[in-house]
């Protein structure tokens, strides 16, 4: 008994420095894949432009500044607004192009105004001390056309504009 219980401890032990091992930071030998994930800081769209990153946050539900545009250092922390200058071309789904001179908010974000909440593709350019930085974003947008189509999960074929049941089988109808 008294060996069966040394044993154990020492499996244990073994297993738990082979974990511990297992979980070392590769960074210290010069590896080149992350540990860890970079996450918007803002909850919007970064792109690398580059010694910068852009980052696009849209919030089109609001009445002004739908879209708010923060530069980015490589730590991901905004720098300041200060002397820095931009504008941003917006072309809508149907086509139409209009450019607006980024509006600076805060210290560290610069706000452009939507026509509407429809997908939309913005290029926007940024100069920071004499030099030009530039990006494109497309976004979705708000789908305006809320319809849905019903159909049966028996008969496929059967199809209808609201929720009720199969004339042939009297199944509930499942939104597709």
């Amino acid at each position: 008994m008294k060996y069966l219980n040394r044993n154990i401890v020492l499996l244990t032990a073994l297993f738990c420095s082979i974990n511990v091992y297992s979980q070392h930071d590769h960074g210290s030998h010069g590896s080149t894949h992350a540990t860890s994930l970079e996450q918007p800081p803002h909850g919007g769209i970064v792109k690398k432009v580059g010694k910068y990153k852009i980052e696009m946050v849209t919030e089109l539900f609001l009445k002004n500044d739908q879209l708010r545009f923060y530069i980015l250092k490589s730590n991901l922390k905004s720098i300041l607004n200060e002397e820095v200058t931009g504008e941003v071309t917006i072309e809508s789904n149907d086509g139409e192009t209009y450019i607006q001179t980024l509006q600076a908010k805060g210290n560290d974000f610069f706000v452009a105004q939507l026509k509407s909440s429809e997908s939309f593709q913005a290029t926007v350019k940024f100069i920071i001390k004499g030099k030009t930085i530039s990006t494109v974003f497309t976004h979705q947008g708000i789908e305006v056309n809320q319809s849905s189509t019903y159909s049966c999960p028996m008969h496929p074929e059967i199809e209808s504009d609201t929720s009720g049941t199969c004339p042939k089988c009297g199944m509930n109808l499942e939104k597709q």
